[in-house]
């Protein structure tokens, strides 16, 4: 098993992307996500959560998160390991470059991922 210093590989990420590639690339993933699952009616939810605080010059509050929500096909095996693998070349057929994951930490604090799938019928 390799070692991956996920400090340096988001610090490494520079060129072509901006604060909001993370969200791009979630919604792309959500996307696929949902191709994968060969769902006719797919779904994915965008939330956007602002600051209680309101803006001293009138404006909207900040914006603290953003919570996307597919109906695709989740974090099953054949992904999870894609996820954990930097560089991955699962969906490059489709254009990734198997660090999508690392540009959302490049322009956040967090990233939370919770999935639920199908797995042996379950």
């Amino acid at each position: 098993m390799s070692n991956v210093n996920v400090k340096r590989a988001v610090e490494n990420i520079r060129s072509g992307t901006n604060v909001y590639t993370p969200l791009v690339e979630t919604i792309v993933n959500a996307i696929q996500a949902i191709e994968a699952a060969s769902i006719a009616k797919g779904r994915v939810d965008i939330l956007v959560k602002r600051s209680n605080q309101e803006d001293l010059e009138g404006g909207q509050p900040p914006v603290e998160s953003f919570t996307v929500i597919d109906n695709g096909i989740g974090f099953n095996d054949e992904n999870r390991d894609s996820f954990d693998t930097l560089y991955s070349d699962h969906k490059i057929a489709q254009g990734g470059k198997g660090f999508g994951r690392f540009t959302c930490l490049k322009y956040f604090d967090d990233l939370l991922i919770e999935s639920v799938f199908e797995h042996e019928g379950g």
